[in-house]
C-alpha cells in the first residue's frame, strides 16, 4: 500500500513538472522521467520478489501441513498486508499441532490400557493381516515373536479345533480349552466388524471367564450349603431335645435297649451337627490377612506335622499371604498325599516365574481317575469312606482368594502332582 501511494505521488509530481517545465528544461525533464521509470521498475521488481518469497513460504508451509509436519510457522513481514494471512497460517498450524499432540496422548493412553487389559484384543484388516494386538493376545497364543503382520487365517488354522470354531463364528460364543497344566479354561469370544480409515476391519475380543465361572460356582455351593444347614439345624434341634427327654424317661424304665437306642440317636445327631459346622466354615472363609511369608518357619512347622522331602531351594522372592490359611492348604494337601502314598515318599518343590511362585507336592500313590480329577474340588464330593468333601474345596476357596490356582495332575511315573500357583508383586 505504501509503495502504491509513493509511486502514485511520484508520477503525479512528474506529470506536473512535465506539464509546466517541458519547454524550458526538456533534457532535465527527460532524464527525470527515465530515472523515475527505472526507480519504478526496481521498486516493483523488489516488491514482486518479496511477494514471491512469501508465496513460496506459504507453499512450503502448506506442503509441510500436507505431510503431517505441524511444527512449521512463518515469521511476520514488514509488509503488514501479508500479516493477517501469515497469522491465519500460524494459527492453523498451532491448532493442528495441538490436536495431533492430544491425539497422540490419547493413543498412548489407549495403548497402555489395551496392553494392561486381560482381555485379548486382535484387529485384522481387509487383507486378512493382523494389524494390532495387545500383550494378552501374545500370551494367549503362546507364539514366539510378535503376531502383528501375520496372516490371520493361517494363524487360526494352527490353533485347536475349539479355538478355530469360536474365532470363525460371527458374534459371541463360549468355548473351553485345556491348558498345558491340565486345567480347563473357559473363554468368551466376540467378533465384530469395524470401519477404520474407510476400510473394513475385523475386531476379535477374547476374555477368560474361568475365574468368573469358578466364583459363581462357589457362590452357588455356598447358597446350597447355607440352605441345607438351615433346614438341618431346624430339624436337629427338636430331635436332640426329644432324644434328651427320652433318655430321662428311659432311666425310670428297666429296659437297657432304650438306652442304646437313645445313645445311638444322640451320637448320630452330634455327628450330623459337627458335619454341618464343618461345611459352615466353607461359607465363612475370611478375606486373606496378608503378611510376608517366612518360608523356613513355615516349612519347619509343616514337617513336624507331615514328613516330606524338600527337593528345591526355598523361594527368595517376597510373597504376601495369609499365613494361617496357607498353612491350612499345605496341611490338607500333605495329609491327602500321605493317605494316598503308604511309603511316605512325599516331595515338595518350589519354582519361580516372572510373577508367580509354583509349589508342587508329589506322591507315589495311585493318582486320580478322570472323574475324580474333574470333581475333586467340589464340595460334598469325596472318595473316602468317612470324608466330607470339604478339605480340597476349602483349599480352593483359600487359593482363589489369593488370586491363585490349585491344580491336580496324574504323574507319568505314578502318583499325583498337586500344583499351587500364587502371584507375587
Amino acid at each position: 500500500m505504501r509503495l502504491i501511494l509513493f509511486l502514485g505521488l511520484l508520477h503525479l509530481t512528474l506529470m506536473t513538472a512535465t506539464y509546466y517545465f517541458i519547454n524550458q528544461y526538456p533534457i532535465s525533464i527527460l532524464a527525470l522521467l527515465i530515472t523515475s521509470l527505472i526507480t519504478t521498475y526496481l521498486l516493483l521488481k523488489r516488491q514482486y520478489q518479496r511477494h514471491q518469497t512469501i508465496l513460496q513460504s506459504l507453499d512450503h508451509g502448506l506442503q509441510s501441513l500436507r505431510d503431517n509436519d505441524f511444527s512449521i510457522s512463518l515469521s511476520q513481514q514488514k509488509e503488514t498486508s501479508y500479516n493477517p494471512l501469515i497469522n491465519a497460517f500460524n494459527q492453523t498450524s498451532a491448532n493442528l499441532r495441538h490436536e495431533r499432540q492430544r491425539l497422540y496422548q490419547r493413543e498412548m493412553m489407549l495403548d497402555k490400557v489395551l496392553n494392561a487389559s486381560p482381555m485379548v484384543t486382535i484387529l485384522v484388516d481387509h487383507r486378512d493381516t493382523i494389524v494390532f494386538t495387545n500383550n494378552s493376545a501374545q500370551q494367549a497364543f503362546e507364539l514366539n515373536g510378535s503376531i502383528v503382520g501375520r496372516n490371520w487365517t493361517q494363524l487360526v488354522n494352527s490353533l485347536a479345533p475349539e479355538f478355530q470354531h469360536a474365532l470363525n463364528h460371527q458374534g459371541e460364543s463360549i468355548f473351553t480349552l485345556t491348558d498345558n497344566q491340565g486345567a480347563q479354561q473357559a473363554w468368551h469370544v466376540t467378533s465384530s466388524q469395524v470401519t477404520i480409515h474407510q476400510a473394513r476391519h475385523h475386531l476379535f475380543l477374547l476374555k477368560s471367564i474361568t475365574q468368573e465361572l469358578s466364583k459363581q460356582e462357589v457362590a452357588t455351593w455356598k447358597k446350597v450349603i447355607s440352605v441345607i444347614s438351615h433346614e438341618l439345624n431346624n430339624s436337629i434341634a427338636p430331635i436332640s431335645s426329644m432324644c434328651h427327654s427320652g433318655e430321662l424317661l428311659a432311666k425310670n424304665l428297666d429296659e437297657p435297649r432304650l438306652n442304646r437306642v437313645f445313645n445311638t440317636i444322640s451320637g448320630r445327631v452330634n455327628h450330623l451337627n459337627d458335619f454341618i459346622k464343618g461345611y459352615a466354615t466353607l461359607t465363612k472363609v475370611k478375606m486373606p490377612n496378608k503378611a510376608p511369608v517366612n518360608w523356613p518357619a513355615l516349612i519347619e512347622q509343616l514337617q513336624v506335622l507331615y514328613a516330606f522331602e524338600l527337593t528345591t531351594e526355598l523361594p527368595t522372592v517376597k510373597l504376601e499371604a495369609d499365613i494361617a490359611q496357607l498353612e491350612q492348604v499345605f496341611i490338607n494337601v500333605l495329609k491327602n498325599a500321605h493317605e494316598a502314598d503308604n511309603t511316605g515318599k512325599i516331595t515338595l518343590g518350589f519354582s519361580t516365574t516372572s510373577n508367580t511362585i509354583e509349589m508342587t507336592v508329589n506322591d507315589n500313590g495311585s493318582g486320580m481317575s478322570a472323574e475324580v480329577l474333574q470333581n475333586a474340588l467340589l464340595p460334598f464330593y469325596s472318595t473316602k469312606h468317612s470324608g466330607t468333601g470339604l478339605g480340597l474345596a476349602l483349599c480352593r476357596e483359600i487359593i482363589e482368594a489369593h488370586n491363585g490356582k490349585l491344580l491336580f495332575n496324574n504323574r507319568e511315573q505314578g502318583g499325583l502332582c498337586v500344583l499351587i500357583i500364587l502371584p507375587f508383586e
